[in-house]
């Protein structure tokens, strides 16, 4: 199943002073985007740790192609592309809605912990949210 992409306004204080947005601010946009699709497909993470699943970042990269410059609405496409039960692999694309030219790309990496730290399996503890989780996934050919 797609998830509709996330669009974020480029502000003033994300740029330099050249008005070329810094490179920090793509994984921060990475962040939004997920917590927006997380939302979509109804596990938001403030109920996902009110439950007491927590999904720390353990790996973020990103590839930068273009320059996003103040003002420019930017588009967040991700797609889950591995899910084992116990981590989660997105990958993003971040392109400029007027013209699509691409942005930015990249991929962070998640695990699922409980509140003490201790790493989980959403297929044994929380059978309902591994089963909506692999309904996002993308299926190879």
């Amino acid at each position: 199943m797609d998830i509709t992409p996330y669009e974020h306004t480029v502000q003033y204080y994300e740029t330099d002073q050249m008005s070329v947005v810094h490179h920090s601010n793509y994984i921060r946009w990475f962040e939004e985007a997920r917590i927006d699709a997380f939302e979509k497909i109804g596990l938001g993470y403030k109920h996902m740790e009110e439950i007491g699943i927590i999904s720390p970042v353990v790996g973020v990269s990103a590839k930068y192609k273009t320059m996003a410059k103040f003002y420019d609405t930017v588009k967040i496409e991700l797609k889950f592309v591995k899910y084992t039960g116990i981590r989660l692999y997105i990958e993003y694309v971040i392109t400029d809605s007027v013209t699509g030219e691409v942005r930015c790309t990249g991929e962070s990496e998640h695990c699922f912990i409980d509140r003490e730290g201790k790493i989980i399996s959403l297929k044994r503890s929380y059978p309902e949210i591994h089963e909506k989780m692999e309904q996002y996934v993308e299926k190879g050919d």
